[in-house]
């Protein structure tokens, strides 16, 4: 894209192939802008179906979550496992 100025004013000349190249942008901007709300509702569509399935389990158990950590295996119980399978 070649710039050229005019005179005093200072003001930007574009060629009839740029202005015709902007023209068509613009037409294109409220599709793009359509095709994204689509987007964006359905990912937050999604999202709150998947919180809705991660708060389901918690409050039939009433509001707690068992998690127990990983029970630590003692040096012999390593042992035997190895040994004995």
């Amino acid at each position: 894209m070649q710039e050229t100025y005019s005179g005093k004013s200072g003001m930007k000349r574009l060629s009839r192939d740029e202005i015709r190249k902007m023209k068509e942008n613009m037409q294109k901007t409220p599709l793009i802008q359509k095709q994204a709300e689509q987007y964006h509702n359905k990912e937050s569509k999604e999202a709150e179906a998947l919180l809705n399935k991660i708060e389901i389990p918690s409050e039939k158990q009433g509001g707690k979550l068992d998690i127990q950590p990983p029970k630590k295996i003692g040096f012999f119980q390593k042992i035997k496992n190895y040994l004995f399978g």
